[in-house]
């Protein structure tokens, strides 16, 4: 048996010599209950079992459904809101609900710089993608974080949506624009706003400068509450000619 297990780890070590080393040596740490794991997502396994379900959601804005219906043209579960005013996107696809533990994930992303939290947002992402939203279907042409604004870039020293869309890039080979499309209003923060502020808010807080015709895209952004911000880059974007827009998000606030 002995002899087995390090037979096990001299290959794992041939095969990736310097990472098995440091694996085996140095495993994660669990960044929700701090016990060691071996998993890539430095989520343990009963962690990852525990993290929260999205409800029954509208799979155009994917916010929570209480009532619904299916819309005939493309045979797609939509919430009253869709029907009475489509946004310019075509679906959302939304890996969990704004709620502990993510909630808590996001907030250190976004306000005490833990990047790691990104990389392991944007690895969860990437495997739904790849094994159940996207599996039987092409994906996007391109990815398209939310852009911040200037002055809010350099005081936050990132983009949270870009350091997110970063893992997903690498592995499913799609790249990353994010020279198109410009935030050029400074926006209050819309997580204090009221719905009809929020719209308000973010009115003409975007400009395109290329062309994205017969594209397909995917929006990606951290937390999506009432969805105006994405209803807004992608009514431009469309504008500009992109065939059909995917929502990507992290959580989805209802």
């Amino acid at each position: 048996m002995f002899l087995k297990k390090l037979i096990r780890i001299h290959t794992q070590f041939m095969q990736k010599p310097v990472q098995s080393i440091v694996e085996w040596l140095l495993p994660s740490t669990c960044i929700l209950c701090d016990s060691l794991t071996r998993n890539t997502q430095n989520l343990c396994q009963l962690c990852q079992q525990d993290l929260p379900i999205l409800p029954h959601s509208c799979q155009q804005c994917a916010d929570f459904l209480l009532s619904s219906t299916i819309n005939p043209a493309n045979n797609l579960l939509k919430c009253g809101n869709c029907l009475k005013n489509p946004p310019a996107y075509d679906q959302t696809y939304a890996l969990f609900p704004y709620q502990s533990p993510i909630n808590h994930l996001i907030t250190k992303l976004k306000f005490q710089h833990q990047l790691s939290h990104a990389r392991i947002l944007g690895e969860l992402l990437a495997n739904r993608i790849q094994t159940q939203w996207y599996w039987n279907k092409p994906l996007p042409d391109l990815i398209i974080p939310i852009p911040l604004h200037p002055l809010r870039l350099r005081e936050r020293g990132f983009n949270q949506a870009l350091e997110i869309a970063r893992p997903i890039a690498k592995a499913l080979a799609i790249p990353i624009d994010f020279q198109g499309v410009k935030r050029i209003k400074n926006t209050r923060a819309q997580s204090g706003l009221l719905a009809e502020e929020r719209k308000r808010n973010i009115a003409q807080a975007f400009s395109i400068t290329r062309d994205y015709s017969n594209l397909t895209i995917a929006i990606l952004d951290d937390v999506i509450t009432t969805g105006h911000t994405v209803r807004e880059c992608c009514r431009m974007l469309k504008n500009q000619g992109a065939a059909r827009i995917h929502v990507w998000c992290c959580a989805r606030n209802g």
